[in-house]
């Protein structure tokens, strides 16, 4: 039996709410995950993507991230990632460079076997202008009998609702030129499995709480893997508890009435979402967030809503609901931009972290990079026709 500890969506550096206790939060989900894969012994841990939060995460960050990972190479089991599009970076990626210290491999179309029966394959997440340009083709394994498995970091339906999905799941499986026996997914938070064609597929989920729907335990996904058949079951992670108050104001109500509403709730090292809710008063979300925090809750956000228009679900456009996100990918996909514009198009819509003084800098640091490679390319070619003469 080949067992493998599926972990994805990481997270790391994430100052969730500005919080340096939520970005400790994460590093000790993805320390819990990997504790997990020694305990049971597993020949490998496989990561479909973000494993930081962001394309520039601190040193700190990273060096944690190598530390964490040390136990496994401690411990003989191999760690195997591909890239997200949330640590995607325009040249070499960060895996690349935590292979150097010994403590990564990077997952790829070239077969990486596990043992002589299971091959991992992944490819890292697309953008979706380059989604139809993209290579799917795998490297056959060398063992015709071998377990194929491969990793991606996309959303995809099925398992994502179709609203939420980028692409069709069983578009992947006509567009590799190999039998694939299994598809080990990320970037979806939630735990959700289909099968496609009789090709299992799952999302092992995120190891953290990435917003305040996510309301399941945070999982991973222990596989075993005997005679070409695969047995998954999710194992659960201890991670810090989420609260969500609701308090709702009349014009009359006070400071006293806020408190008593918070004193309802056990917060003690908790995270809690507050939303206040109906009329103006004299009560700030200041005043709010120190309440719920002297009653022992280790992070707080506060949204306030009092005195806003209630929106009506059935009062507005009816039919199918796409997120904003997609939207405006499929009409970038309609344009024809280069790579470059894509993915500095992308980095800034979606880098939630990224302040308004550092857009420029961040521009001119990928373009920069990009021209050094288009340089180097055409000195490859140069030099490659003058060997030829």
């Amino acid at each position: 039996m080949t067992t493998i500890l599926h972990v994805s969506d990481t997270h790391l550096g994430n100052r969730q709410y500005g919080s340096d206790v939520r970005r400790d939060d994460f590093t000790n989900a993805f320390e819990a995950a990997i504790d997990r894969a020694v305990s049971e012994n597993v020949d490998a841990v496989i990561h479909t993507g973000d494993l930081f939060h962001r394309r520039t995460p601190s040193l700190p960050v990273v060096t944690e991230c190598i530390q964490i990972l040390r136990k496994l190479a401690d411990a003989d089991i191999p760690f195997y990632g591909i890239v997200g599009n949330h640590d995607r970076k325009m040249d070499e990626q960060w895996l690349d460079l935590i292979r150097e210290t010994g403590t990564a491999e990077r997952l790829e179309r070239t077969p990486t076997m596990v043992t002589d029966d299971v091959a991992l394959y992944g490819i890292d997440a697309v953008t979706k202008p380059a989604w139809e340009a993209t290579d799917f083709t795998l490297d056959e394994p060398d063992n015709p009998d071998a377990f194929c498995l491969l990793g991606l970091h996309q959303l995809f339906e099925p398992p994502v609702p179709e609203f939420l999905a980028d692409h069709d799941l069983q578009e992947v499986l006509d567009r590799v030129n190999i039998d694939i026996d299994a598809l080990a997914l990320g970037d979806y938070h939630q735990t959700e499995s289909a099968l496609i064609d009789s090709v299992p597929a799952w999302y092992a989920g995120s190891t953290e709480r990435c917003a305040t729907d996510e309301i399941d335990p945070r999982t991973v996904s222990l596989l075993e893997i005997e005679d070409g058949e695969l047995d998954r079951r999710e194992l659960e992670l201890d991670t810090r508890e989420f609260v969500s108050i609701r308090i709702g104001f009349d014009e009359e109500d006070s400071h006293g009435y806020a408190r008593d509403q918070i004193a309802r709730h056990r917060l003690d090292d908790k995270v809690a979402i507050v939303t206040l809710a109906g009329e103006r008063t004299p009560v700030t979300s200041s005043d709010v967030y120190e309440m719920v925090v002297d009653n022992g809750a280790a992070v707080c956000k506060v949204d306030d809503r009092r005195g806003r228009t209630q929106f009506d679900p059935d009062d507005g456009p009816q039919g199918a609901i796409q997120s904003a996100d997609k939207l405006i990918e499929e009409k970038l996909a309609e344009q024809n931009l280069s790579e470059i514009s894509t993915a500095v198009e992308d980095r800034i819509r979606t880098d939630d972290d990224l302040s308004t003084n550092e857009i420029d800098d961040v521009i001119e640091e990928m373009i920069q990079d990009a021209q050094t490679d288009a340089f180097a390319d055409l000195d490859d070619t140069d030099d490659d026709e003058v060997s030829e003469q």
